[in-house]
C-alpha cells in the first residue's frame, strides 16, 4: 500500500475543514474597520456573492435611498426566495406588495414601528394556516423562512430590508388587507435600495455556548430584572384594543414604549 493510500484511510471519515470567515478580507462589500458600504452593491449588483460573504455582510436597514425598487426587481426577490423550505413542500405563501403612502402612514399611525414613517415600500408575507399542526405554528415557520432568504437576495443586489413584527393586532391587518380567513400575516418586511454604510454588530456568543448537548443546560444563566413583560404584555394588549382612531392621537406620544431590545445580563 502506497503512502497517499495511507493517508486516504487515516483521513477516511473525517469532514473537510470548513473556511474561516474574516470580514476584513471578503471581496463582496466594502469594509473600512467599522463600517460596511452596502450602498456599492446598488450599483455594481452581486447576486452570485458567496453565501458566508452575504451573511456576514447583511445588515437591517431601518432607512433607505430614494430609487424605489422595480416591480421586475421584486419579482426576481420574490421568486428566489421562494426556494425556501415549507411544511410538507406547500409552498402556501401570499405577499402583498405596499407601496401607498397613505397605506404605510395608516400602519405606522396604528401602532406600528415608528421608522416606517420614512419607509417608501414593504411587503406583508402572509401564508396558509390550515394546518393541523397549530401548536407548532408551521406556516409562521414556512413564512420566516421565506423572510430569511429574501433578505439575503435583497442584500446581495445592493437592497436592505427590515423584519418588522411590532404591528397590531393580526385580526386588524386582516380586515385592513382583506386577507383571506384561511390566510395568516407573518411579518411585515421594508425594503429599498440602501444608503451607504451601515455598522457592523459582532455576535453576542460563541457557538460553543449555544450548542447544547442532549438537553437544554440552565446553569449560568442570569436575566435582566428589567424586561417587565407582563406589564408590557398587558400594556400591548389594551393598546392595540383601543379603536384605531383613538390610537392615531395617541400615537405621537407611544414610541418611548415600542418594543425594545433585552439580553441576558451578561451579554
Amino acid at each position: 500500500m502506497t503512502d497517499s493510500e495511507n493517508r486516504s484511510d487515516d483521513n477516511r471519515g473525517e469532514a473537510p475543514a470548513l473556511p474561516a470567515f474574516d470580514l476584513k478580507n471578503q471581496p463582496s462589500v466594502p469594509f473600512d474597520g467599522r463600517f460596511l458600504s452596502p450602498g456599492n452593491l446598488a450599483e455594481s449588483p452581486n447576486p452570485r456573492m458567496s453565501l458566508l460573504d452575504a451573511v456576514h455582510t447583511r445588515r437591517t436597514s431601518r432607512a433607505y435611498a430614494d430609487r424605489p425598487v422595480d416591480r421586475a426587481t421584486l419579482e426576481w426577490l420574490v421568486g428566489n426566495a421562494m426556494h425556501a423550505p415549507t411544511a410538507c413542500n406547500e409552498q402556501q405563501w401570499k405577499i402583498i406588495q405596499i407601496d401607498d403612502a397613505d397605506v404605510i402612514e395608516d400602519l405606522y399611525e396604528r401602532g406600528s414601528a415608528a421608522f416606517l414613517q420614512g419607509v417608501r415600500q414593504c411587503v406583508l408575507v402572509c401564508y396558509n394556516r390550515d394546518s393541523d399542526n397549530r401548536a407548532w405554528a408551521d406556516g409562521v415557520q414556512s413564512g420566516a423562512a421565506f423572510v430569511t432568504l429574501f433578505q439575503l437576495l435583497a442584500h446581495s443586489i445592493g437592497i436592505g430590508s427590515c423584519w418588522i413584527c411590532h404591528l397590531p393586532n393580526k385580526s386588524e391587518l386582516r380586515r385592513l388587507f382583506d386577507i383571506h380567513r384561511a390566510y395568516e400575516p407573518v411579518a411585515l418586511v421594508s425594503y429599498g435600495y440602501y444608503r451607504n454604510k451601515v455598522k457592523t454588530h459582532p455576535r453576542k456568543h460563541e457557538p460553543g455556548r449555544v450548542i447544547m448537548e442532549s438537553r437544554f443546560r440552565a446553569e449560568g444563566l442570569v436575566f435582566s430584572g428589567t424586561r417587565r413583560v407582563l406589564w408590557r404584555t398587558i400594556g400591548r394588549y389594551l393598546y392595540y384594543k383601543i379603536p384605531p382612531f383613538l390610537r392615531r392621537r395617541l400615537r405621537p406620544y407611544t414610541t418611548p414604549f415600542e418594543k425594545k431590545f433585552y439580553y441576558e445580563t451578561f451579554d
